[in-house]
């Protein structure tokens, strides 16, 4: 073993030749720890000095961590009596070859600094991305890695996250809730809005302004349709709007309204009196004559000959 130690040691001219190698080696692997720590201060001075978003100072961290190994590497380099000049020439060409060899990994990272420059959303931001809705937990150059609600990880390519359609619910600090509500044609409809919005000022969760409103919308097949509108804090908004669907829900029943259901009436031929229709529907039959018309209870059926089912 000590025979074949020393000729290697030999071939490479001794201890003083293997000296460059151990000092270049040495500079890489100390020179690694550096840029970690440079990486950590940079970030930290980014995030809290300037009051950075938690994606522009990791950005920052990560191009601080490779631009300062990249110098240590250079430095190793001239260590070992490189010349960096035919080196540069050198790394010109190799990365023209691995421009066409890795387009897709190339094509991710200018992604990324396009991301960056945008800024669509920031780390914990919740956001949708198609049909991918999660917080997201990381940007990297070539992707973005999103959890999602019911813990999966996510991880979608910069190149692809540039060409989505994002949703950030997370950007703005008020968000508005919106709740449909059918009431009967019969209702008092003035009444009835001044009862709901009254009913969303009492609750704690919906904010005073923007002022919430309740909206006649529009005629529909079997009633009047609302729409009850307030706007909430973002991290409230989950709760605010269970509140509010309740409470809509109990103040309906309060006033007395109920919510019209779909109906449908059966018209029966000469062919076909109300018993024999009867009977069909109890055992479970299709009728075989007469014709229909949609109105307003899908679960009651009206005769012309005032006999109904039981």
């Amino acid at each position: 073993m000590n025979e074949t130690i020393n000729r290697w040691l030999t071939r490479l001219g001794g201890w003083e030749g293997m000296e460059p190698y151990i000092l270049g080696v040495f500079w890489v692997i100390v020179g690694y720890f550096i840029a970690k720590f440079f990486a950590r201060g940079v970030e930290r001075v980014v995030r809290l000095r300037h009051g950075a978003s938690p994606h522009s100072a990791v950005i920052a961290s990560k191009t601080a961590f490779y631009g300062a190994f990249m110098l240590v590497v250079l430095i190793a380099l001239s260590a070992l009596g490189v010349q960096l000049s035919g080196l540069l020439a050198a790394a010109g060409i190799f990365t023209v070859a691995l421009g066409f060899a890795a387009q897709t990994s190339v094509s991710n990272i200018i992604s990324g600094f396009f991301l960056f420059m945008d800024r669509p959303f920031s780390i914990d931001d919740t956001v949708k991305i198609d049909t991918t809705l999660g917080t997201v937990i990381s940007i990297d150059l070539l992707s973005t890695r999103i959890r999602t609600f019911d813990n999966l990880m996510v991880r979608i390519p910069n190149e692809v996250l540039l060409k989505s359609t994002i949703i950030n619910y997370t950007l703005y600090g008020v968000r508005r809730i919106e709740v449909p509500v059918r009431v009967p044609f019969d209702c008092e409809l003035q009444v009835l809005q001044r009862k709901l919005t009254h009913t969303m000022h009492a609750l704690p969760t919906i904010l005073d302004e923007p002022a919430p409103i309740v909206l006649i919308d529009r005629f529909g097949e079997n009633g009047m349709e609302l729409l009850v509108r307030a706007w909430s804090e973002r991290q409230n908004y989950v709760s605010a709007k269970s509140e509010l669907t309740g409470a809509i829900h109990a103040r309906l029943r309060e006033l007395g309204v109920d919510v019209p259901l779909p109906q449908r009436v059966l018209h029966l031929g000469e062919t076909m009196d109300g018993s024999t229709l009867v009977s069909q529907l109890r055992e479970g039959v299709a009728p075989t004559g007469g014709r229909t018309r949609r109105t307003a209870r899908e679960d009651t059926v009206a005769t012309t000959s005032g006999d109904s089912p039981a």
